[in-house]
């Protein structure tokens, strides 16, 4: 009943959590970009993970948040074999009133972590091992990354999307401007096409439109 776009999004719950096979999503390169309402009780959690069984950080990938009442770092560990790289991210307020949009990638030279679209961290890596990772876990640290507490999370996410190949800072700030409703900028404005060489209308009355059409032939 609530959502960035659309009109649900995944609310976390106790001991709950979704999972997602890594098959076709193996690469020497991945990102991950999603909006997040965040719920900072508890004080932390996981948020999306591909982790080994036993406490194993040489693989795979881990994003979590840690913090307080008022605010929630979101920080990123990746697996490179050899090792491990930390990211320390940045922190987001909390409770979570508007919804923030969270990107985050791994090659074989950096990790970053992009928050609302700016960069949040960069950080040197030298790759990623996928090694006994066969699933993501969303919503949580579980199945795999439960220790540290980073177990599940009561927040809101909406628009998960995963990819093969390290976006860009422009990749993500264009999901983001795709993704995120118009708001009208004057008095009684409802209706907007900006002419911008697509077919894009913005405003109330075109979001009314298709909200009718969606529900009666199920689509946009």
């Amino acid at each position: 009943g609530e959502a960035l776009k659309g009109v649900n999004a995944y609310k976390g719950a106790a001991d709950s959590y979704l999972t997602f096979p890594t098959t076709g999503l193996t690469g020497s390169e991945f990102s991950a970009a999603f909006w997040y309402k965040v719920n900072a009780s508890p004080d932390r959690s996981g948020i999306l993970n591909a982790s080994p069984s036993g406490e194993d950080r040489t693989k795979g990938f881990r994003l979590f948040r840690e913090g307080s009442a008022s605010t929630q770092r979101i920080k990123l560990n990746v697996g490179t074999g050899a090792g491990e790289t930390w990211n320390d991210g940045q922190e987001i307020a909390a409770p979570g009133t508007d919804w923030v949009h969270i990107a985050f990638t791994i090659s074989a030279t950096k990790a970053i972590i992009y928050i609302n679209g700016a960069v949040a961290r960069e950080v040197a890596n030298t790759g990623l091992d996928w090694t006994g990772c066969d699933v993501f876990g969303i919503g949580s640290g579980a199945p795999n990354f439960t220790y540290w507490n980073h177990k599940s999370d009561l927040s809101k996410y909406d628009e998960l999307r995963l990819f093969t190949k390290a976006l860009s800072q422009a990749e993500i700030q264009t999901i983001i401007d795709n993704d995120k409703p118009y708001v009208a900028k004057y008095s009684g404005e409802v209706f907007y096409m900006p002419f911008e060489g697509k077919f894009k209308e913005l405003g109330e009355a075109y979001e009314a439109l298709k909200a009718k059409i969606k529900a009666k032939f199920g689509a946009d």
